[in-house]
């Protein structure tokens, strides 16, 4: 392979020879593309050999992949099964998606990609690095699939536990003696749409606080879960449950500290844990009381009603001069309704603890900017319900490190649709299909007869079929 990329040596051949990287990952690329027809290939042969006894098979058709070394070319077999299906063994057996050119690998690399930067961007650091070429276009409905696969399984699972009854599959069995929870809302806007924005809910899970180490004080959350959600087809707090429930043993959990900002949905949380305590977040009380009465008195404010001082009372609260202004206005009634109910109380405090003696919570908010604001929000960005929907569930599988995962062919259920027909009618023939078409005798009754052999041979002599 050396010897195909050496320049001569001579005026003007510098800027050549210093391409030499390039011309070599050109030749590796072209090697692994033969490399991986001829290997799958064989691979088909050996499916072949392993078939179940009722599978025909129909003929062979094309299939063009795309990987990181370029494009693959390879010819694999069509089975019909005993109930009249069609089938692809190689597909399913490297859990490759119908109608799709990307390879696993490849499109869960342009999902990780367009996770975290913008799908352009994505399509060009993949034509630039690799030889495996997609377009934006590509990457965004490789995203698409992506989070709709992991959507739909999130969905069917609530709905076979809460709704069918059915046990929880791989249940986790971490014990912990309590577990952090919280919860917020973001709102994206839309495109194309009546309504403007849609709101993305989203709960974080935490066993605790480390120190991260360093001079700057820093924390990190261990063994943190996060979960995603958009719309009102299955409970919130259902799915989260669940997710949870993969990882936790929440049989076993004796106590949930659950903060979220008072929103009814976040509160409606506390009634699905057992031995759940709910507190308001202090971010939001923290900003209501510093808008409505300025920094010092907001300050001050804050910290009475985080340690359940007992003169303050809504009498006390309407002696504090509130700031002017339609936003002070507001935020000085929403602080009036949480002295009322006593939300500000924090859950130390409420459990009669020393600050000291466990984590505090006020995790969501950088949570929600790192895992959604930064890639939903801001430069003008506007997404359809489904587009924002997937991207957040793309967004939950990257903190998990799941997105290949959710890249591969998922398993059909009994009641969805058999779409392999397609296969039959495609436009793309080459030139010695019909053949293959018009020659029963390939499945026939007897496919391995010496004189079906010898047929296979006249008809195809570039490969050696069984």
């Amino acid at each position: 392979m050396g010897n195909g990329i050496v320049t001569p040596i001579g005026e003007g051949m510098v800027e050549a020879a210093r391409q030499w990287e390039s011309k070599v990952f050109e030749q590796v690329c072209l090697a692994g593309q033969r490399e991986a027809s001829e290997y799958l290939g064989l691979l088909d042969e050996n499916l072949f050999a392993q078939r179940s006894a009722g599978w025909r098979v129909v003929g062979f058709r094309e299939r063009r992949l795309i990987t990181r070394f370029g494009e693959v070319h390879l010819w694999r077999r069509l089975y019909r099964d005993e109930r009249g299906e069609y089938h692809f063994l190689l597909d399913e057996y490297l859990g490759l998606n119908a109608y799709q050119a990307a390879t696993v690998e490849m499109q869960a690399m342009s999902t990780i990609l367009c996770g975290e930067i913008s799908f352009r961007k994505a399509a060009d650091f993949l034509e630039q690095w690799m030889a495996g070429l997609l377009s934006h276009s590509t990457c965004w409905r490789l995203l698409q699939r992506t989070g709709d696969a992991a959507a739909r399984a999130s969905v069917e699972e609530v709905e076979a536990v809460f709704g069918r009854g059915e046990p929880i599959v791989q249940a986790g069995e971490r014990r912990v003696e309590r577990l952090y929870m919280e919860a917020d809302g973001m709102y994206v806007r839309l495109q194309r749409q009546s309504r403007k924005h849609l709101e993305l809910c989203s709960a974080i899970a935490y066993e605790g606080r480390d120190r991260a180490p360093g001079t700057r004080e820093a924390y990190r959350l261990r063994e943190k879960q996060v979960y995603c959600h958009v719309g009102d087809r299955v409970s919130f707090w259902e799915g989260v449950s669940l997710a949870w429930a993969h990882k936790w043993d929440l049989r076993r959990v004796n106590e949930v500290i659950l903060g979220g900002d008072g929103a009814a949905w976040i509160r409606a949380g506390a009634d699905t844990f057992a031995g759940a305590n709910w507190q308001l977040d202090g971010f939001h009380l923290a900003r209501a009381c510093r808008q409505a009465f300025g920094s010092q008195a907001g300050r001050d404010l804050y910290q009475k009603l985080r340690t359940g001082d007992a003169a303050l009372t809504p009498a006390s609260l309407s002696q504090i001069p509130v700031r002017e202004g339609k936003q002070a206005e507001r935020a000085s009634q929403w602080v009036e309704k949480v002295v009322q109910e006593k939300w500000g109380l924090d859950w130390r405090v409420r459990q009669g603890l020393s600050l000291e003696a466990a984590s505090r919570l006020g995790c969501m908010e950088g949570a929600q900017a790192h895992l959604l604001a930064t890639r939903l929000k801001g430069k003008g960005r506007s997404w359809s319900p489904q587009g924002a929907y997937h991207m957040a569930k793309v967004q939950e599988l990257l903190t998990r490190g799941e997105v290949q995962r959710w890249c591969s062919r998922q398993k059909r259920t009994e009641t969805s649709k058999t779409r392999y027909t397609r296969h039959l009618r495609s436009p793309r023939y080459s030139p010695d299909q019909w053949l293959q078409a018009a020659v029963p005798a390939f499945y026939g009754p007897s496919p391995n007869a010496p004189w079906v052999q010898y047929l296979r041979q006249l008809v195809h002599p570039q490969r050696l079929l069984n």
